[in-house]
């Protein structure tokens, strides 16, 4: 009886213990849930949200706040195309670029066309530079030598050189610019830089989640807030004047810069990455979701253009020979033949060209066009 009791007593500490362990867990696992949730001010629902997000948008109402509940109202977005005619903009492009490939624009199968609104901020910046540096210039100097003229008497002869001198300068910079910023720290994808560049805020329009939710886009939270956006845009302005200043100067002493930041505008940008397959192998293209047109994109070299360029790369290396040969026959010659000699280097020039672009061609895995 002494060892059933001890082993029942154990069985029901060792319960104890592993129920208190398990409720441990349970607790863990709902603190760092409740920690990736955020509840919406407006409509209430439980949106999941990533550890640097600053600014949430609701995909339940569509709604935009700060992590801290503070809606944000004035916003803009750009209207995005459907997915027809994102993948339409990105066949046009295809054909485009095909080159040789034909079949390219109907072979490719797209496996991925995915509208993704990403989150940009926008201002106006009025920046005003004062620097000061030097630059080097070539002085004019009066000199002095003494010649021998033709009857072997010397004189001073006066003659102007040139050494290099040293100019003060001081100068201002003044600029006012649009500027914007990705509002994500770690999200890139491939052509969203030179998707940027295009936006164009005269097609903004205020925020209408109702006019894109059925298009089922994706839609990134901003992890740069407004004072780090300013903050990050007087840097990137300083930074520019700085290396304008520095341009003309030999060395730059001092660059002080005024920044003015004003109309600061959250944006939703429509973006989509298409990626197709062709003869097995993946490419990509990134397409403005808003005009459906390609922005940058792969094109596929396939085994045929591999062949192809191969055989060129070798008419080159033959033409570039049989050219060098044609110059040498010419300075061979007691009388220098211009028809040879110019033949020689014209033949030389083209096959080095050829055979250049012939085995580029054969090393790389595909294009890459803009749009």
């Amino acid at each position: 009886m002494r060892n059933v009791n001890i082993t029942t007593i154990l069985n029901r500490i060792g319960l104890t213990i592993s129920l208190q362990i398990q409720t441990l867990e349970n607790l863990i696992m709902s603190d760092a849930e409740a920690a990736d949730v955020f509840k919406c001010p407006v409509c209430n629902g439980n949106i999941t949200v990533g550890p640097d997000d600053v600014v949430i948008t609701c995909t339940y109402c569509g709604s935009i706040s700060t992590i801290e509940g503070v809606e944000i109202r004035d916003h803009l977005m750009e209207g995005a195309v459907d997915s027809d005619e994102r993948e339409k903009g990105f066949r046009k492009f295809l054909d485009e670029n095909k080159g040789f490939n034909k079949s390219l624009p109907v072979k490719a199968q797209v496996v991925e066309n995915r509208l993704i609104y990403v989150p940009v901020w926008t201002a106006k910046v009025k920046a005003d530079s004062w620097y000061k540096g030097y630059k080097t210039v070539q002085v004019p100097v009066q000199k002095t030598r003494q010649v021998r003229d033709s009857e072997g008497n010397y004189r001073t002869e006066t003659y102007t050189d040139y050494e290099p001198g040293y100019v003060p300068v001081q100068d201002e910079i003044h600029t006012d610019t649009d500027e914007r910023l990705l509002a994500r720290k770690g999200a890139r994808f491939y052509g969203l830089e030179d998707y940027m560049e295009e936006i164009d805020l005269a097609d903004t329009e205020t925020w209408n989640w109702e006019k894109i939710k059925d298009l089922e886009p994706a839609v990134l939270n901003a992890e740069i807030g407004s004072e780090e956006f300013e903050k990050a845009i007087h840097g990137r302005v300083a930074d520019r004047h700085r290396s304008q200043a520095k341009s003309g100067l030999t060395e730059l002493f001092d660059c002080r810069t005024n920044t003015s930041v004003r109309g600061t505008t959250y944006l939703q940008a429509p973006f989509s990455l298409i990626r197709y397959k062709f003869q097995g192998d993946l490419y990509k293209c990134a397409i403005d979701g808003h005009s459906g047109k390609a922005v940058l994109g792969e094109i596929p070299i396939t085994t045929g253009q591999r062949v192809m360029w191969t055989i060129v790369g070798f008419i080159g290396i033959f033409l570039a020979g049989a050219g060098a040969e044609l110059v040498y026959i010419a300075m061979q010659m007691a009388e220098t033949d211009m028809l040879y000699l110019g033949g020689g280097i014209g033949a030389a020039i083209i096959g080095i060209i050829m055979a250049v672009f012939g085995f580029r061609t054969l090393l790389m895995t595909q294009r890459e066009k803009e749009g």
